[in-house]
Formats: C-alpha cells, structure tokens, sequence
C-alpha cells in the first residue's frame, strides 16, 4: 500500500513540475517602453507602415520598367506551316496539284523610338506617382506616430489616475479607522462610520474600471505597435515628468499662435499638391496625342520552301524532293504617324481633365482653411490646458493642506466625518484633474505636430527620401 501511495505521490510531482516548467518556458519577458521606444517599435512593425513602404517599391518598379520603352526593341519571329493536304491551283481551266510540303520564314526586327513625346510625359508621371507614394508613407508614418503617442499618453493617464484612486481609496480607509474607532469610543455616532464604510467602497468600482482601462490602452498600443497581444508591456515614468516640458515651451500661456506657414507642411496638402501636378502631367499627356511620332525600324528576313517529290505537269519529268532557303534581305526605314482625327478627339478629355485640376485647387483652399481652424484650435487646447495644469498643481497642494487641517480638527472632536470625508474627495479629485490637464495639453501637442508635419522622432520615410522622384 505504501509503494502504491508512493509511486502516486512522484507522479503527482512530476506532474506538477512540468506544468510550472512548461508555463515558465511559455511566460514572455514584460517589454520596458519609453514613448520613443514604443514609437520606434510601431515604425518598423506596424502593417500599415509596411504596406507603404511596399507600394513605394511597386511604384519604384513601375518608373524603371517605363524607361525601357526607350531602349531599342529587338524582336524575333519565325513561323512554319505543313500542306497536310497538298495545295491546287487552276490552270487553262484545269486543277493542277501543287507539290508543296512546306512554307517557313524567320524576321528579325529592330525598332527605335526617336521622337515620341507621350512616351516621355508618362515616365514623367511615374516620378510624380514615386514621390506621391512616399508622401503616402510619411503620412502613414506621422498619423501612426500620432497614435502611438496620444495611447501612450492615455496609459500614463490610467496609471496616474489609478495611483491617484488608490491614494483616495486609503485616505477614505483612514477616515473609516478614525470614525470606527471614535464610535467604539462612544465620541461618535454610528452614522459617522457607516457613512466612512461607504464612501471607502464606493471606491472600488472606479478602481476595477481603471484597471481594466489600463489593460485595454495597453493592447491598443500593442496593436498600433504591431507585436503579439500576450507581451506584457510595462510603461515607464508618468504624466508630471512631461509638466517642466510645458514650461520650457512658454505654457501656452501667452497665447502664443504657430506661424500659418507651418500648415504648408502638412502631408495631406502636400498630397494634394502632388495630385495636381499628377493631373497637369496627364493633362499634357493628352495633349500629346496631337503630335506625331517617329520611329526608326530595321528587318531582316530569311526564308525556306519543300517540295515533294511530283512529276511536273508541263514537261512531264520527275523532279526529286527538295529544299530551298534564301534570304528575303535586310530592310532599314523610318515610320511617321500623323494622328489626323486625334487632333478633335482629344479635345473633351482635356477639358474633363482641367476641369478635374480646378476642382482640386478648390478642394486644396479649403483643406488649408480647414488645416488652419484646427492648428488655432490645437493651440487654443494646449494654452487652456496650460493654465489647468497651473491651476490644478495649486488646487493640489490646497486640497492637501485641507485635508491635513480636517484629519486633525476630527481626532480632536472639533470636525466633523462629512468635513473629512469632503477634504478626502477633494484631494482625490484635485490629482485626478492634475493628470487630466497634462494629459490633454499633451495630446493637443501631439495633434499639433500632426497638423504642421512635425515628425522628429522618424527617420527619413523610405529609402528613396521623401523628395524622391523630383530628380
């Protein structure tokens, strides 16, 4: 019986040993990230960003493959045919059976673009298609830096506000132990540590939910990052590291207004700058159509002809099978078409595509107007957070003192429970307004940045530079 229990008992530690062993090999190490870490992940994981740089290599192959329009094209072609039926002709009103066994040709043709001027235009739009495509994939990157920062923020914003409730959350559990113990005492009534309990618990829901919160902002950051869902992350620093850099920049609080000059930046008029000059080039692309092209060409031919074995129909001697190949001779030249009815039927699709150019210098005024309100907006946020921040670090260290002068007035007997429980709430309140007012100031930042171009943290796009395609 004792072997038995025994040999049970080993199993049962195995078992339990390579359930922690494969749960300790299964278990990721937490990933430490800054803001610059967590944006420089996301620029090189992210699909969108990897879709973007993708379409900037389609592209680049599509401007190469347009130059080889201009190199000589050589081509061959040979071509054999077989009477599996012997061919006839009529002859003095009789049928005469031909003996061919077989026809076979082979050309070489040479031919030379030497004046052809859609040809040109479109490798023209090809470097206007390159540099739209890489001021698509900076735009990815700065909108995806964009959100990156503002979920990195919003993580801050959790963590700050969660210490901030575990903070309110003692404070009202020493205003419990106060109340309960001044009733026991027979100073108090029984109402004040009800009252205390309450509050204490009312607590915890705000507590759960933030959690959850910070769990929820971690994964949206893990998506926006581009690595797996079960990589714990841990967020280093918190919002009042960022209040010296409000400060340093003047606060907002002189109501400082970015130059308008800075909205020239932006990638979604830079976007549309470059659509336009897109529809400029296809406009003189159409007007090409117009104009004549040149070529240069050259062929040489070599040919061969079998003939089976027949008596002939006029001397009436048997000729043997034979085979024969000669050259049809090399033929050099020059090609000139004229587009006669081009020269009208052009003329509606240039005027669809001006008309195309006017509607996107329409749309471009008022994407600048609309660019405009929204950096005077981001501004305004920023300098009224500004002044939040100000105002709320001093309603901070008030509601502290407060509580600290209600805390003594009610072990003395000379306050009240609701007194203290009012300094309590609004202490809590006070840090919990702090975070909030760094946090917006620096989202409207971010935004900020979004809307002039800024994009510090991000290397150049793409290896074509984002002024590819100009050369």
């Amino acid at each position: 019986m004792n072997v038995v229990l025994g040999k049970k008992m080993c199993i049962a530690w195995m078992a339990v040993l390579f359930s922690l062993t494969a749960k300790a090999q299964g278990a990721q190490p937490p990933v430490e990230l800054t803001l610059e870490k967590a944006i420089e992940i996301a620029l090189s994981e992210n699909p969108s960003v990897k879709v973007a740089d993708r379409e900037i290599e389609k592209v680049n192959y599509a401007g190469k493959s347009a130059w080889y329009a201009l190199i000589p094209s050589l081509e061959a072609t040979g071509q054999y045919s077989k009477y599996l039926a012997p061919s006839t002709m009529s002859l003095a009103g009789m049928v005469v059976e031909l003996p061919t066994d077989f026809n076979a040709t082979a050309t070489l043709q040479l031919s030379l673009p030497l004046f052809a001027p859609a040809l040109w235009k479109s490798i023209q739009m090809t470097g206007i298609d390159m540099q739209l495509a890489v001021e698509k994939a900076y735009a990815s990157r700065t909108t995806l830096r964009n959100d990156v920062t503002k979920a990195y923020y919003g993580i801050l914003l959790a963590q700050d506000s969660y210490k901030a409730l575990q903070d309110g959350y003692s404070l009202a559990g020493e205003v419990y132990s106060q109340a309960k113990k001044r009733f026991e005492l027979g100073l108090s009534a029984e109402y004040d540590a009800i009252s205390a309990e309450v509050q204490m618990k009312n607590l915890q829901p705000n507590l759960l939910e933030v959690e959850n919160g910070i769990e929820r902002a971690k994964l949206y950051l893990k998506v926006l990052m581009g690595i797996d869902a079960s990589v714990p992350l841990i967020i280093k620093g918190n919002l009042s590291d960022y209040e010296k850099d409000i400060y340093a920049a003047g606060g907002g609080l002189g109501g400082q207004t970015p130059p308008l000059p800075g909205a020239i930046r932006n990638t979604d008029l830079k976007q549309l700058d470059i659509q336009k000059q897109l529809l400029q080039k296809s406009l003189q692309l159409q007007q090409t159509q117009r104009m004549p092209t040149l070529a240069a060409f050259g062929q040489y031919g070599y040919a061969g002809t079998g003939n089976k074995a027949a008596t002939s129909f006029f001397t009436g001697q048997f000729s043997p099978a034979s085979r024969s190949w000669f050259s049809q001779g090399l033929l050099v030249g020059l090609q000139l078409n004229i587009p006669l009815t081009g020269i009208f039927t052009n003329t509606f699709k240039e005027k669809q595509t001006a008309v195309q150019i006017h509607q996107l210098s329409i749309q471009r005024d008022y994407l600048e107007k609309n660019i405009d309100l929204q950096i005077r907006t981001a501004v305004d946020n920023m300098n009224k957070a500004a002044k939040q921040v100000e105002a709320a670090k001093k309603n901070e260290q008030l509601a502290h003192k407060g509580y600290e002068i209600a805390s003594k007035r009610y072990e003395n007997g000379a306050g009240t429970v609701l007194e203290l429980q009012n300094a309590s709430l609004a202490l809590t309140q006070s840090q919990l307004t702090y975070n909030q007012s760094i946090e917006s100031y620096l989202s409207s930042k971010a935004d900020l940045d979004k809307l002039l171009g800024v994009n510090n943290l991000t290397p150049d796009p793409s290896p074509f530079g984002r002024g590819a395609g100009e050369r």
